[in-house]
């Protein structure tokens, strides 16, 4: 997925282009914006929804949106969030708070979808061509697509940055940026024909991370009303017993000082002189942590509580992830037999019971290694399941689970990330973006692709992904028989639904361990 969104952003940004012609002015928060009509859409690229977070501003939660005289023209993407990331082609910039929006131009009391993009919170963007909200747009929606600061610029903490916030907390401000753009959108949407009560977030990987977050996080109530997540659900503990792998408020300062002794620049004053180039030279984690403001507890409690956003949900995960994800937990290369029970404990938090130990057989390094492989994968499908089983148990709105086991079309060239059924598959197939990929696909590739493009709309229409002549999907129970797999039947026997069953049952003798690794970033 990432070789190919590489390969494809110079088509996708040279798509804006002043050729078209334009759209009549909309007034917005800040000003007037002129976009450019395109077969049947008005789209706007590169919408201002916060200030340029530079200079004193840079590290603050999101600022106004800067004023601007006459008409703005958005017909051309922003650039992407300051990373280091070589598989993002386009330009980048530290101002970066933009967003992108595609609507029908007789548009009136449209759904309105908002993608949030994934890449492991320190890379990615909003202009990505199997993300293009075009293909959604036309089937009766408003597709918007944001920016929000990534790696050390959107996920730094310190004790200074805490005592100049009126809550006293700092750090997490790519989310903040998220729920900026929320507000952008609900204050904004109804000028292009959205309506602001049927706003629904939808994200991958880390961008799947950052919906759990916002359905947890009390500073987005009310901006949206449904949630789609795809394969991202570990960005905040899921349980009490999870919080010993995420940081608190004194740790995430305290390595937030650490970052600053490294660069020469221990006053908050002179971190901020520092160029983009330099601060990028250290190495950085991001991390979101549960500060007391954006989050209150780990997601069960949460739920518990009935503190979460009860909105109508929609999750799911692919049957082939786990060799994508895992080196962001573990060294593959200790996936042997003997090094099997270790892996476990690192992934897992805990000592693997030995009902996971029979599930995922070791008896040689081969052996080893796929079971390790396919643990990473069901342990990263459980925490989407248990999700939902969470919305199904304390929620009054009802969940939703899907499992892809389809395997698209070969590439041309040789795959390295997202293979066969493998992470962010799916992301084409829900955007019907199959023709920028440059693959042979087949007749049911294309239906499968528009099925799911009409069931995103479709759950953004009414809360449920199906009717309309869409094919039944049974609300989430917690029972395996109501997960919709999504493959034939030969691609489901080779990947079949993991027993989710294993991952509750922890060693009970044992207490969970301190020195498991930092949480994924995907």
């Amino acid at each position: 997925m990432r070789t190919a969104a590489a390969g494809l952003l110079s088509l996708f940004l040279a798509h804006a282009s002043y050729a078209l012609p334009a759209t009549h002015p909309v007034k917005v928060t800040g000003g007037a914006i002129v976009g450019s009509q395109d077969s049947g859409l008005n789209e706007y690229f590169g919408i201002p929804f916060a200030a340029p977070p530079l200079g004193d501003l840079r590290w603050r939660a999101p600022q106004p949106v800067v004023a601007w005289e006459g008409q703005r023209t958005t017909r051309e993407f922003s650039p992407a969030c300051a990373q280091t990331a070589t598989w993002i082609s386009n330009p980048k910039s530290e101002d970066c708070l933009y967003l992108n929006l595609w609507a029908p131009a007789k548009a009136e009391k449209l759904p309105v979808v908002v993608w949030i993009h994934g890449g492991a919170m320190d890379s990615g963007a909003a202009a990505v061509p199997v993300q293009n909200g075009a293909n959604l747009a036309r089937r009766g929606a408003i597709v918007v697509t944001l920016s929000y600061r990534l790696g050390i610029f959107g996920f730094y903490a310190s004790p200074e940055l805490s005592a100049e916030s009126p809550d006293h907390v700092s750090g997490n401000q790519g989310i903040l940026d998220q729920i900026a753009a929320l507000h952008w959108v609900k204050t904004n949407i109804a000028a292009f024909g959205g309506d602001p009560d049927r706003v629904t977030i939808m994200g991958n990987s880390s961008g799947g991370e950052s919906v759990a977050l916002l359905v947890a996080s009390p500073l987005a109530k009310g901006l949206f009303q449904r949630a789609i997540a795809e394969s991202g659900n570990d960005a905040m503990p899921i349980n009490p017993e999870d919080d010993h792998r995420f940081d608190q408020k004194s740790v995430a300062e305290a390595k937030g000082l650490a970052f600053a002794k490294a660069v020469g620049a221990e006053r908050l004053a002179d971190l901020r002189k520092l160029s983009v180039e330099d601060l990028q030279k250290q190495a950085w984690l991001p991390r979101v942590y549960v500060d007391g403001r954006l989050l209150r507890s780990d997601l069960t409690t949460t739920y518990r509580d009935r503190g979460q956003n009860d909105v109508p949900l929609l999750v799911g995960w692919t049957a082939e992830e786990g060799k994508d994800l895992i080196e962001f937990y573990l060294d593959p290369r200790a996936s042997t037999s003997a090094g099997r029970r270790d892996q476990m404990t690192k992934l897992l938090g805990y000592p693997p019971s030995d009902r996971v130990l029979a599930a995922y057989p070791g008896a040689t390094d081969s052996e080893a290694a796929a079971s390790i492989n396919q643990l990473t994968n069901d342990w990263w499908g459980w925490r989407m399941e248990h999700w939902a089983a969470l919305q199904a148990k304390y929620g009054r709105s009802k969940s939703y689970v899907y499992y892809f086991a389809h395997r698209p079309a070969e590439p041309p060239t040789p795959c390295s990330w997202g293979c066969g059924a493998g992470h962010g598959v799916d992301v084409q197939y829900m955007f019907d973006n199959l023709a920028v990929d440059p693959r042979s696909w087949t007749a049911e590739d294309r239906r499968l692709a528009d099925r799911l493009a009409d069931t995103v709309v479709q759950f953004a229409r009414t809360g449920s992904p199906t009717g309309g002549g869409l094919p039944a999907w049974p609300a989430f129970d917690g029972s395996r028989a109501s997960i919709l797999p999504i493959g034939n039947d030969a691609e489901l026997q080779a990947h079949p639904l993991p027993d989710f069953s294993v991952f509750s049952q922890r060693a009970e003798t044992t207490p969970p361990t301190r020195s498991t690794p930092a949480a994924a970033r995907k």
